[in-house]
């Protein structure tokens, strides 16, 4: 089965659409960080124990009784992931300015170039992760939804508080009524939780569906990691790509809906025409 592509340039034409969807299961607690009083009063009442502490430091972010990811989140664990591997394979990749640290402004671009990146695209000369992710001042063409749970907060939620040193002062932890020292509770989601969504798209190429096929087989190996305390056990979650659909667009309909194996051999080639392309500046797999 062959796949036919034409090189994203830009907006001037809406050729196509796409609609990725996906599910996403939890292979560690995770947590996303709710951050009001009253949410965290709530998941308490919900988990039901007696807290050697006056409330919960850390809870997932909800949306109707459902545990959830944003997709800014999504798409920054994205974007970061491709932007570091398309850097070591020796494209240039930009840096966004907002994440530039204020010692390095000074000689920037000696100092990004020390990192093997460059700086900020302009809108009208995008970066490869910059064209489907956008920039600051135009819009990308991969366009990411909430990530929601399957099923509501009190059958997801775990069962027992998890106590955990505070890291920082800004994290809230306070003095407990048992014991010595500063420490957080956290009230995560429990490993095996499945959430859903699916990323939208304008004019696809095979390379950018094959660099998101690249991060669910980084995620099968327990590499993408969502949420908080990501080095202290919790985030990682496993993706599995479940459906793709093209449409047209003149006019709008439904060309082509990708399942089962017509899905593998799609995302089979659009994973190899991405390996060309990362490995195209020289660099041996």
């Amino acid at each position: 089965m062959s796949f036919d592509f034409e090189k994203m340039n830009g907006f001037h034409k809406l050729t196509s659409l796409w609609r990725i969807e996906y599910i996403a299961t939890c292979t560690q607690p995770i947590l996303t960080r709710g951050v009001s009083d009253e949410l965290r009063e709530e998941i308490g009442d919900k988990i039901g124990k007696t807290l050697p502490k006056p409330d919960l430091d850390a809870v997932p972010l909800v949306m109707d009784d459902r545990a959830v990811i944003t997709g800014n989140a999504v798409k920054g664990i994205f974007r970061h992931i491709l932007s570091a591997q398309l850097t070591e394979a020796g494209h240039d990749i930009c840096i966004q300015s907002v994440k530039i640290r204020e010692e390095m402004r000074e000689n920037l671009k000696e100092n990004l170039k020390k990192l093997g990146r460059k700086e900020e695209c302009k809108p009208e000369d995008p970066c490869f992760v910059c064209m489907w992710f956008g920039t600051p001042s135009r819009q990308g063409a991969l366009h990411f939804s909430f990530l929601m749970s399957e099923k509501n907060l009190d059958e997801i939620l775990i069962s027992e508080p998890i106590p955990m040193v505070a890291l920082s002062e800004d994290m809230n932890a306070l003095i407990a009524v048992k014991g010595k020292g500063r420490f957080a509770l956290l009230a995560p989601v429990k490993e095996g939780t499945t959430f859903y969504g699916w990323i939208k798209g304008e004019n696809l190429s095979a390379e950018i569906i094959g660099a998101i096929k690249e991060i669910e087989d980084m995620s099968k190996k327990g590499f993408v990691q969502f949420g908080g305390f990501k080095t202290r056990g919790f985030g990682s979650m496993k993706i599995e790509i479940t459906k793709i659909q093209k449409y047209t667009t003149v006019p709008f309909k439904l060309e082509k809906e990708y399942v089962e194996n017509d899905l593998e051999n799609l995302l089979s080639d659009c994973q190899a025409r991405y390996h060309r392309f990362l490995l195209s500046r020289g660099r041996s797999a």
